[in-house]
C-alpha cells in the first residue's frame, strides 16, 4: 500500500479525453495517477504497480468496471474503487448505486467536490482495513508466540518435576545406602561375635549322643540343636546382608541349568529335619520338572526360608503345599514356585512392608532380613518374588523364573 501522503490511483475508462483531464486533476491533489482505456491494460499493470484506488467507467466495452474491480481485489481484498457512470443515464447510476452503494459511485463529467470526498473516505476506510490485518496478523503472531511459550513452560516444568522427582528418589536411595552400609559393618561385627558363641552351642550333638538313655535330656538337647541352626540361618542371613550393605555391589551368581523340581524336593528334603516342620503336613506337587538356570545353594535357600515362614504362621497339623509348575499365559513360559500355607496371613499394611530390611512379623525370632535377601536372589535370577495374602486365611508366596526348557512332569520328586 501507498504512503499515507501518496496513493497510486488507475482511471480506467474508455473515454481517454475524460481519463486524461481527471488523471491532471488529481494530480494537482497529490495523487500517484494512472490512466487506462481498458480493463485488460489496468490488469496487466496492477502487476507490477498494484493501485490503492481504482476509479472505472461502468461499461468499459468487453468487460465492466465492476468485474474489474472484482478481480483487482481478488489480490488486494481493501482495494478502494469507485464506479463511474454518466450523469445522464438513470438506469446504469441506479444500477451502480444497487451494487457499490451512492458512497462508491461518481459522475462523468466529472464534479470534484463530489469524487474527491468519496476517494478520501474510500482510501481512508482502506487504511483502517489494512492497520486492522496488520494488528490482527500481530495478534495471531503473538498469540502463536505465547502457545508456543507456553508449551514450552509446560514441557520445561514437566522436565523439572521429573528431574526433582529423579533427584528425590536418587537422594533417598544415596541416604539408604548410607544407613545400610553403616548398619552393615555394624551386624557384620555381631554376626562374627554370634556365630564364635554357636559353636560352643554344637557340643549339645555330642551331649545328646551321650545321653541316650535319659530321654528327658535327650529333648533338651534336641531343642538346642535346633535353636542352633535356626541362630545359625539367621547368621547367615545377617552376614549376607551386612555384605550387601556394606559394598553396595550383589556379586554375580555363578548359574547353571537345573530341574526345578529336583532343586526343590533337595531343599524340602532338609526341611523335613527340623522338628516345627515335622509337626506340619508338607505336601509337594510337580506338575511339571522347568529346567532354569540357577544357583542351587542359593535357591534353595529361598525355598527353605519360604517354607520357614509358612510353618512360623500355621499351627501343628496345619497343611503347607508346594507346588513347582510352568505358567504360559504371558509371551514367555515361566516357571513358577509357589509356596501356599493356611495359616493367620497378613494384613495389606503387613504385605507393603516386606522386603524391607529388619522388618520382621516374628517378633524376636526372626531377623527382618529373610524375605528380603530371598527377593533380592529371586532378581538376581532375573524374576520375581510375590506375595498374596489375606488375615486368617493364609499366604502364598510365588516365584516366577525365566524357562531354559520344560520336561515332562514325573509325578513328585
Amino acid at each position: 500500500m501507498a504512503s499515507s501522503s501518496v496513493f497510486k490511483v488507475y482511471i480506467v475508462d474508455d473515454d481517454p479525453l475524460f481519463g486524461r483531464r481527471l488523471s491532471t486533476r488529481l494530480g494537482e491533489e497529490s495523487y500517484d495517477v494512472e490512466s487506462f482505456t481498458s480493463a485488460a491494460e489496468a490488469a496487466n499493470a496492477s502487476l507490477d504497480a498494484p493501485p490503492d484506488a481504482v476509479i472505472a467507467g461502468y461499461k468499459l466495452g468487453a468487460q465492466s468496471g465492476m468485474a474489474l474491480l472484482k478481480q483487482l481485489r481478488s489480490a488486494d481484498p481493501h482495494l478502494a474503487g469507485l464506479i463511474v457512470t454518466s450523469i445522464d443515464d438513470d438506469e446504469t447510476t441506479a444500477e451502480a448505486r444497487r451494487q457499490v452503494g451512492p458512497l462508491h459511485q461518481t459522475f462523468k463529467p466529472f464534479d470534484l467536490s463530489d469524487l474527491l470526498p468519496k476517494l478520501k473516505a474510500a482510501l481512508h476506510v482502506r487504511q483502517l482495513a489494512c492497520k486492522l490485518d496488520d494488528a490482527s496478523n500481530a495478534l495471531r503472531v503473538r498469540d502463536r508466540d505465547l502457545r508456543a511459550s507456553r508449551m514450552q513452560v509446560e514441557r520445561t516444568s514437566a522436565e523439572l518435576e521429573t528431574t526433582h522427582t529423579e533427584l528425590a528418589t536418587a537422594t533417598e536411595r544415596l541416604m539408604q545406602a548410607e544407613q545400610l552400609a553403616a548398619v552393615g559393618r555394624v551386624v557384620s561385627g555381631i554376626a562374627h561375635e554370634v556365630e564364635r558363641q554357636l559353636t560352643l552351642v554344637g557340643y549339645a550333638e555330642a551331649i545328646k549322643t551321650r545321653v541316650t538313655d535319659d530321654p528327658e535330656i535327650a529333648e533338651f538337647a534336641d531343642i538346642i540343636v535346633n535353636a542352633q541352626k535356626r541362630l545359625s540361618a539367621m547368621v547367615d542371613e545377617i552376614r549376607d546382608f551386612a555384605s550387601t550393605a556394606s559394598t553396595g555391589d550383589r556379586a554375580d551368581l555363578h548359574r547353571e541349568p537345573a530341574d526345578l523340581a529336583a532343586i526343590v524336593a533337595d531343599a524340602l528334603a532338609i526341611m523335613h529335619y527340623d522338628t516345627d516342620v515335622r509337626k506340619r503336613r508338607l505336601d509337594s506337587d510337580y506338575r511339571a520338572r522347568p529346567l532354569v538356570s540357577l544357583h542351587r545353594e542359593k535357591f534353595a535357600q529361598v525355598v527353605m526360608n519360604l517354607v520357614s515362614n509358612a510353618v512360623l504362621a500355621t499351627e501343628s497339623g496345619d497343611t503347607i503345599s508346594v507346588e513347582v509348575d510352568v505358567d504360559d499365559a504371558g509371551e514367555e513360559s515361566l516357571a513358577t514356585v509357589v509356596v501356599r500355607d493356611t495359616g493367620v496371613g497378613m494384613s495389606r499394611a503387613v504385605l507393603s512392608q516386606l522386603g524391607e530390611p529388619f522388618f520382621t512379623t516374628r517378633g524376636g525370632r526372626g531377623s527382618g532380613l529373610g524375605v528380603g535377601i530371598c527377593m533380592r536372589i529371586v532378581e538376581e535370577h532375573g524374576g520375581a518374588l510375590t506375595f498374596e495374602s489375606s488375615e486368617g486365611k493364609g499366604t502364598t508366596a510365588r516365584v516366577t523364573l525365566p524357562v531354559l526348557h520344560v520336561a515332562p512332569a514325573g509325578g513328585d520328586a
